[in-house]
């Protein structure tokens, strides 16, 4: 009961890999199995949003200060009121400051490579060709070039409409960090804040490498553009006393495993297990961290290499055979060089 039961998805079976090779459509190298379902994170936020009362939610709320105490945690608001927990749970992303408090100085590590994103509602597509035939084999689409790969598939659209037509198209290209572009620590740089001598970067890239019956699948203006610098970072605990951390507060691992919101889903649904049977607070929040850690480090680990083998050492795409890529896969997911 985390998601309504109507929570729309947009579904699909496979995944396509092509690479330029002077065509209009790029050549398919391989069809890779594999079921997937496409989310919208603003329709995520707001169906989970809706299942928290709204007296219990403090919009805007700035925690000023956390004092982790034996048996509870004491809590200072930005408006100076003050809070006492059984728990304090830290669920601020990779920017966690809770993090601090039960991990001391881990913070994310940049792995030398970028992440452009963009969307936009399927009906600007002018020519509906290439979505078409995705659709067809309900694929969705990588292009694989030398030193990263760009990825493409529909998600629903925030009025929750998710057939053809009605859906947002989302695309995300794996490249290398721009030379203008200059980076002060974890952050990422949303839609309208790209500097113009950083942006032109991305439709040099795109004439280069993307054939161009693809190119319209990843054509958003330049004020729709963001860059998700890619960070990843492991912690050894999820608890420290009374405080535990959540989501990406925890083990941040790269976006390659599609993890984010799913690791802290079954993070909370963790909690909630253990809740049901834990004769109290100490042995609940061992058990926790025992299963959470682990799973963390499991997944900064498989994005790590999933970033080796499709970013920072690719391999010689246009030369691989359907066999080829199941090796390589199979290499990279389970850990093999």
């Amino acid at each position: 009961d985390y998601l309504r039961a109507d929570y729309p998805t947009c579904v699909a079976a496979r995944r396509h890999w092509v690479v330029a090779d002077g065509t209009d459509d790029g050549r398919l190298l391989w069809r890779q199995p594999g079921a997937a379902a496409m989310s919208n994170w603003g329709v995520l936020w707001r169906s989970l949003r809706a299942g928290v009362p709204d007296d219990r939610y403090h919009d805007g709320t700035i925690v000023r200060r956390v004092a982790p105490r034996d048996d509870h945690v004491e809590i200072t608001l930005d408006d100076g009121a003050a809070a006492r927990t059984d728990v304090l749970i830290g669920a601020d992303g990779y920017h966690s400051t809770v993090r601090e408090i039960v991990a001391g100085d881990a913070r994310p590590h940049y792995a030398g490579y970028i992440l452009w994103r963009g969307n936009f509602p399927e009906s600007r597509l002018a020519d509906r060709n290439a979505i078409d035939r995705l659709d067809a084999d309900e694929a969705w689409l990588t292009v694989a070039i030398d030193g990263g790969h760009a990825v493409m598939y529909p998600i629903p659209d925030f009025d929750d409409g998710f057939a053809a037509g009605e859906r947002r198209i989302n695309w995300a290209f794996y490249a290398p960090q721009p030379t203008a572009l200059r980076l002060d620590g974890p952050s990422s740089i949303p839609p309208g804040a790209v500097a113009e001598d950083v942006h032109a970067a991305l439709p040099r890239l795109l004439d280069e490498v993307m054939p161009r019956n693809l190119r319209p699948l990843f054509d958003s203006p330049a004020e729709e553009v963001s860059i998700q610098p890619v960070y990843d970072e492991s912690v050894d605990h999820y608890v420290r006393g009374r405080v535990a951390l959540i989501g990406d507060a925890g083990s941040l691992s790269r976006p390659h495993t599609g993890s984010g919101a799913t690791k802290a889903m079954q993070d909370a649904r963790c909690l909630e297990a253990l809740g049901t049977d834990a004769e109290g607070w100490d042995p609940l929040l061992a058990a926790y961290d025992h299963d959470r850690a682990a799973t963390g480090r499991t997944l900064v680990e498989l994005g790590r290499r999933i970033g080796r083998d499709q970013v920072e050492h690719t391999p010689p795409w246009a030369s691989m055979s359907e066999a080829d890529f199941e090796a390589w896969a199979q290499a990279s997911l389970s850990g093999e060089q």
